[in-house]
């Protein structure tokens, strides 16, 4: 079996389905979805807060010292 150098760096599949899209679903199906009448409990507080807290340190800029290193 002759591999490339970059076949290491294709995206992995089951079934014909590339792993990263079911990678990227799995997070929001965790999540419920709020009604109109839905009252926060902590659990359901807990999450939003932290959702809201990891998507800010995704999408932060990086400083200097960030470019600098990467």
């Amino acid at each position: 079996m002759n591999l490339s150098f970059f076949d290491q760096f294709t995206s992995p599949c089951l079934l014909g389905i590339p792993l990263i899209l079911l990678s990227m679903l799995f997070p929001a199906l965790l999540l419920p979805t709020p009604d109109s009448r839905w009252i926060t409990n902590r659990i359901s507080t807990l999450q939003l807060w932290l959702l809201h807290l990891i998507t800010k340190q995704l999408m932060m800029p990086l400083n200097k010292n960030g470019h600098k290193w990467a």
